[in-house]
């Protein structure tokens, strides 16, 4: 069974139709509209961890004038190589380009650190009290605030024990 292609205007029906990988197809657009849309495609694939991609710029055969898209795209994917590009070939008999991914740098976001040991072995009875203790001071307990407000209360047991 063959598949019909989407209609030229639903932009966002233009991509993915039955390929292995995910298709950006650039027909009916300016140099400029290809080469935003273009870039912003591949670094949300990327993002998803995309590692091979199909651009299809057309060969430029029914072009009012100069065709610019598919000089637009390969300046595009010289500019990118080496940080969002690895590699990129012509395919389709020129029409478009098969583009391999880089990996995204890993995440950078900053991790929450480890609840301290002792906070995690407290009795949850000597944690509400610290809590409780830092909250009539009008702080807000952090985990770092409670595990000192429970060695201050520990140390104050142990002295009068």
């Amino acid at each position: 069974m063959r598949k019909r292609k989407p209609p030229a205007d639903q932009a966002a029906s233009r991509e993915a139709w039955g390929r292995v990988h995910p298709v950006l197809d650039l027909h009916g657009l300016t140099g400029d509209e290809a080469r935003r849309r273009a870039e912003q495609w591949l670094r949300d694939r990327q993002a998803e961890r995309v590692r091979t991609v199909m651009i299809v710029t057309g060969r430029g055969l029914h072009s009012q004038g100069i065709p610019v898209v598919r000089n637009e795209i390969e300046h595009l994917l010289a500019l990118l190589k080496g940080t969002l590009v690895v590699r990129w070939e012509s395919a389709n008999f020129g029409g478009s380009f098969q583009i391999e991914l880089r990996s995204p740098p890993p995440d950078t976001a900053p991790r929450a650190a480890p609840e301290p040991r002792l906070l995690r072995e407290a009795p949850p009875a000597l944690r509400l009290r610290a809590e409780e203790a830092l909250w009539d001071l009008g702080i807000a307990p952090t985990p770092a605030l409670l595990e000192a407000e429970i060695r201050r209360i520990l140390d104050e047991e142990g002295a009068e024990g």
